[in-house]
């Protein structure tokens, strides 16, 4: 690189550097700042609701307690109770009207409320499972339900029924007052319950639960009648209870909360009352009546209650204000599609949509913090939470904002930071080429000079002058000159001398080397001589292929195969070292192999690797040396055709069908080692058209591939399985490629020898 371009780079880099170093740390502070801040409005945003919704239950607490004591509603409760027994006996009705009754009720069930219902179920229910076969809950569902005229959603409006008997008297007189406080205070429903049959003897809206029990009717397992069962002996007369959001099938299956309290009659327990919870006020509490910005939650904040089973407890903002897109985001994230239908049915998600966020998840905990994590959409939010205890329920309550729109003025400062970098950048490069191009242009004419002093004209005349740096570079120049011209002529001499020396020791080089190649190729023919020879292993095994690459010219791998009178032995192994050594090795351990078969007569496969060991031990194993052998000695019985093996460290795989089988070997060597346990002999178990395959570690232990890592044994199953179909001669191409394609420019690190064998 020219000097000129160095000074220019020099200055550029210099100041951009600075400027870079401002604009970062200016950025990432207004970030840290901006973070702090929005997580601060979160917190404040989160304890602001945690409280107006703590308050808001107290608020409805102590309203039902103090309904519980008011005179009238204990009146009408003992009024409602009394009348509830006694209706059949008012109204007088004989079985035949009492069945017809029960019939105009069931197909009420059936065709009004079960409609609705069964499209928001996945086990669809009949009109048996909601009936309550009980006279009186007969009547009055027959009356105020199925007489009724007004529409399903309108019953409440219904002050009496055209029938006389004193529940209908004791209505008229109640039922204004009682639904006053329902719309007034926005409660779903309003209960009045006896505690000793468990009847719900007055509801305000007159759904399918109405004047049915809650201890045996086709409700009683609901969250009412739990709600129901903790108070109906409650010994306090302030004592509520509050149950969680569950389905309710009487709602349609959507869910509902109720909140419950003992009605007494001076110290006498006379009844439950009981409200249901009003979703809308809890919703309009936690969405700030739906104004979101007015709490600085900005276009994608919210705030929101997360219950036990990680659903919400109130409306999401998202389905308020873009429910097509709300629908779209749900199936985007994997949402069941049941979930997604009944959120479209019931045009809500408490109870339905799951929130399993790290926030959440740390609340439910007990932890109160702030993060930055995805939401329940799979979006970067920022987020504040804290659990929060309603009443013994153990919620949640989250303050989030979209990560993009938290930061949107950071990512503003950001763009202006740029486009200040591009300008001053500009200016930047055009001083730096002005400034350096000032003191370049001496240096250049200096350069030239310098460059045909390089090239051997000697003759050049340096013009550069002055009293500068530049010119003391020039004056330096003219010395060198004269020293350069003196020196090369006697290099020159120098060079013609040494050339020759070289050359002549090269040559000796050379001679001496192909003296040793000469000698290690001839230990090569030796070593292939004892290998066995493919004539006689086509007389035994038919169908094979053997894959034999040493990494020098001669290998510590080698295979060997002999027969006696009744078996044939083929033997694979790797000896200590590769190149000469290993050699030496293999030589030996051949001889032995020869020697506990042949001369000793030795037809065990384990019985002959003892015997090997003992001879490599007794005469190699010195002065704390472990020389010897990994292998495979394979034993085929030439009558039956069985197959024996016994194995050091490496053992046989069988490939069948799309099945890999492999054996186990004894994990110790041929040689000195930790064990010296006696060997195993091992039978194998083959069926016609299995492949046997006898390796050594060579091959899996070579380095390469994209990352030059070893092969490894699975890798090498893998191949041997996937190619178990093709010709034995395919495979070994096959096995032969795949090595050198993982190996690429990689030195092979050790000997390599894989012989297959099909039955």
């Amino acid at each position: 690189m020219k000097i000129g371009v160095k000074l220019t780079l020099t200055f550029f880099s210099i100041a951009f550097l600075s400027m870079l170093t401002v604009g970062v740390i200016s950025y990432y502070r207004a970030q840290t700042s901006l973070e702090e801040e929005s997580f601060k409005r979160l917190t404040a945003v989160r304890e602001m609701k945690a409280t107006q919704i703590t308050n808001y239950f107290s608020q409805i607490k102590n309203q039902l307690v103090s309904l519980s004591h008011n005179p009238m509603i204990v009146e009408a409760a003992q009024n409602f109770k009394s009348s509830y027994k006694n209706i059949s006996e008012e109204l007088n009705i004989n079985d035949q009207q009492l069945a017809k009754h029960k019939k105009e009720v069931l197909t009420y069930l059936d065709t009004v409320t079960l409609k609705r219902l069964n499209s928001n179920l996945d086990i669809k229910l009949t009109a048996t499972q909601l009936f309550s076969d009980n006279k009186a809950s007969v009547l009055l569902q027959h009356g105020f339900m199925v007489q009724n005229p007004f529409p399903t959603e309108q019953k409440q409006n219904a002050d009496s029924m055209p029938f006389n008997c004193s529940y209908n008297t004791f209505h008229k007189k109640y039922h204004k007052v009682l639904r006053g406080i329902c719309e007034r205070f926005g409660f779903y429903d309003i209960f009045l319950i006896d505690n000793e049959s468990g009847n719900v003897v007055y509801t305000v809206y007159k759904e399918s639960d109405f004047a049915t029990s809650l201890t045996d009717g086709p409700f009683s397992t609901t969250n009412l009648g739990n709600c129901f069962r903790e108070v109906r002996h409650a010994k306090e007369k302030d004592a509520v209870s509050l149950v969680d959001f569950a389905p309710y099938l009487p709602s349609y299956n959507a869910h509902a909360s109720f909140m419950a309290c003992p009605l007494y009659d001076n110290d006498k327990i006379i009844g439950v009352i009981a409200f249901q919870m009003p979703i809308e006020k809890i919703d309009d509490i936690m969405t700030n009546g739906r104004k979101w910005s007015d709490m600085g939650l900005g276009r994608t904040g919210e705030t929101y209650l997360v219950g036990q089973d990680f659903t919400l407890r109130n409306q999401s903002r998202f389905l308020i204000e873009d429910s097509t897109n709300y629908f779209k985001m749900l199936q985007q994230i994997g949402t069941d599609s049941k979930v997604i239908n009944r959120i479209h049915a019931f045009g809500n998600t408490v109870g339905l949509q799951e929130v399993k966020t790290v926030g959440t998840e740390e609340a439910i905990k007990g932890n109160t913090g702030s993060k930055i994590f995805n939401d329940y959409r799979g979006v970067s939010v920022l987020s504040a939470f804290k659990p929060l205890n309603i009443l013994g329920l153990n919620w949640v309550i989250m303050s989030e904002i979209d990560e993009e729109e938290a930061f949107m003025h950071v990512r503003a400062l950001r763009n202006n930071i740029i486009q200040a970098f591009i300008g001053l950048l500009v200016l930047l490069i055009v001083l730096s080429f002005v400034v350096s191009r000032q003191i370049t242009k001496p240096l250049k004419e200096l350069t030239y000079d310098a460059e045909e002093l390089a090239k051997g004209n000697f003759d050049v005349h340096l013009e550069a002058s002055g009293n500068d740096e530049i010119g003391i570079l020039a004056d330096g120049f003219r010395k060198m000159q004269a020293s350069i011209s003196e020196l090369i002529h006697g290099l020159e001499d120098k060079v013609k001398e040494r050339t020759a020396e070289v050359t002549h020791q090269k040559h000796l080089v050379e001679e001496k080397q192909k003296e040793i190649v000469d000698s290690i190729n001839y230990a090569k023919r030796i070593q292939y001589t004892l290998l066995a020879n493919d004539s006689f292993l086509d007389k035994y095994l038919k169908d094979y292929f053997v894959l034999f690459q040493p990494k020098d010219i001669v290998s510590g791998d080698f295979y060997w195969a002999t027969k006696t009178e009744n078996y044939f032995y083929l033997a694979v192994c790797d000896s200590t070292g590769h190149g000469v050594p290993g050699a030496f090795m293999s030589l030996l351990n051949i001889s032995f192999l020869n020697e506990a078969i042949t001369e000793k007569k030795i037809t065990e496969t384990n019985e002959i690797l003892n015997y090997v060991r003992e001879r490599l031990i007794k005469n190699i194993s010195k002065e704390g040396r472990q020389d010897g052998m990994d292998g495979v000695l394979l034993r085929m019985d030439l009558k039956t055709r069985e197959l024996t093996f016994s194995g050091a460290h490496n053992a046989p795989v069988v490939v069948r069908g799309k099945e890999i089988i492999e054996y186990k070997a004894d994990k110790m060597p041929i040689g000195k080692g930790v064990r010296d346990d006696a060997f195993s002999v091992q039978k194998l178990d083959v069926q016609k058209g299995d492949v046997i395959y006898l390796y050594t570690d060579g091959y899996a232990d070579q380095f390469g591939g994209p990352k030059g890592k070893k092969f490894k044994y699975k890798q090498l199953n893998e191949l041997l399985l996937s190619n178990m179909q093709q010709p034995l001669s395919a495979q070994k191409e096959i096995l032969h490629q795949a090595f050198e394609k993982w190996r690429g420019n990689l030195e092979q690190v050790d000997d390599v020898c894989l012989i297959g064998i099909r039955i």
